[in-house]
């Protein structure tokens, strides 16, 4: 069996084996910060409309939004969604990719075959995590009065625990592609006892410290970057932009990458 550090460090030069593709993959996360940016630029003068509007009813203050602005917030965040599909769609296929033992990086070719699989990837995802997020709404509802904090903190605890086994899971359903195969919990759990728990969440958790050193990492070049960008232009709003644009190009797509190349060699090793 492989070690904890050989998972990581495979899956750390995973990506590098096509820069090509890793850039087109970046254009997605590009996209997506790019309509995030914008949307937020809309929302927060939306929100300035609000708070100067006159009238103290909290409805006639939302009406003085105009209706164009909300109709393209709308639009936006449902191609945003759209194009999120699509990656999950393509981190199946990585995963995919890596329990079949393939060292290249899939295409993007067939398109509706990678939005089917962001679509069960997306549902799979929704439903081992609709618990912890109910009751999380539910104790943020009710965090004056009712002991909503502990409701708070027994949907983060869950939600650590379900995340731990969708990685598992969601492996399981890729390698079998059979979408119950992802709730098949005693399945799931046999495949983590195999390779034990120890190594299974270990690995787990030296993905994440890895991912953050070099998130950290990044964040202090592109910090440096910023200084340097804004000694040639000399506005904050274009430098955030050209900064989220080089963040979802390079970073989100290597990042993405590391961590489903990194999944699918843990349930590789499970069934050693």
């Amino acid at each position: 069996m492989a070690s904890i550090t050989d998972c990581v460090s495979e899956g750390l030069k995973y990506p590098f084996n096509d820069v090509k593709k890793i850039l087109s993959f970046g254009m997605l996360f590009a996209i997506i910060n790019v309509i995030s940016f914008a949307t937020s630029q809309i929302a927060v003068n939306a929100f300035r409309k609000v708070t100067i509007a006159n009238g103290d009813s909290l409805a006639l203050k939302l009406s003085q939004i105009p209706a164009n602005d909300i109709y393209l917030i709308v639009a936006l965040s449902v191609i945003s969604f759209i194009i999120t599909l699509f990656i999950m769609g393509y981190q199946y296929n990585v995963i995919k990719f890596s329990i079949d033992k393939k060292n290249e990086l899939p295409g993007f070719g067939d398109v509706l075959n990678i939005f089917a699989n962001g679509i069960k990837y997306f549902i799979v995802s929704l439903a081992y995590n609709i618990i912890p997020i109910v009751l999380c709404v539910v104790g943020v509802i009710l965090i004056n009065g009712s002991h909503g904090e502990y409701l708070i903190i027994l949907a983060a605890i869950l939600f650590i625990i379900f995340n731990f086994l969708l990685i598992m899971a969601m492996a399981n359903m890729i390698d079998a592609d059979k979408f119950t195969k992802a709730f098949d919990l005693r399945e799931v759990l046999d495949k983590i006892a195999n390779l034990g728990w120890g190594k299974y969440i270990g690995i787990i958790l030296f993905t994440f410290l890895i991912s953050a050193i070099v998130l950290i990492s990044v964040s202090i070049i592109l910090m440096l970057l910023s200084g340097v960008v804004a000694m040639v232009i000399n506005q904050a709003i274009v430098i955030s932009a050209i900064m989220t644009i080089i963040e979802g190009l390079l970073v989100s797509p290597y990042i993405s990458l590391f961590f489903s190349r990194v999944y699918g060699s843990i349930y590789l090793e499970a069934n050693k």
